[in-house]
């Protein structure tokens, strides 16, 4: 299955708005009721209204109706400002978002320009998560 989601990411690169960057990300959201939703990265001149590919993605899976622990994987492509496709990891911001949204139990696969897939736990990737419980 990753394959497949490998070519879509591919597609969804040049949906990714990015001037100043050039840094373009895809990403695409797997929930555990079966629902697949589609980001990317949007930048703004106002840089800190920019948002990630894989929170765009998680956004709207909430906004249809995916409940906080719905998200079970989270699959990321990017591409450099020389059109080379790179693996990229998701940010802190993201990372964050992700492990809360998924109760900090999903899977993030990581593509590179020959579709091999790095998968790493969101413990992985961000141990300690503050998940707000804690509130």
């Amino acid at each position: 299955m990753s394959q497949q989601y490998y070519k879509e990411l591919i597609q969804l690169l040049d949906q990714s708005y990015a001037p100043y960057s050039g840094f373009n990300v895809a990403s695409i959201i797997v929930c555990n009721d079966g629902g697949v939703y589609k980001g990317v990265n949007v930048e703004s001149a106002a840089y800190p209204t920019t948002i990630c590919a894989e929170r765009n993605a998680i956004h709207t899976a909430v906004t249809n109706g995916v409940k906080k622990g719905g998200v079970q994987e989270v699959h990321i492509l990017a591409r450099n400002d020389t059109g080379s496709l790179i693996r990229a990891f998701p940010c802190g911001s993201c990372r964050q978002v992700i492990a809360e949204q998924s109760s900090n139990d999903a899977i993030v696969y990581c593509y590179n320009e020959n579709g091999d897939v790095v998968m790493h736990t969101i413990v992985e990737l961000l141990p300690f998560a503050f998940l707000g419980d804690e509130l």
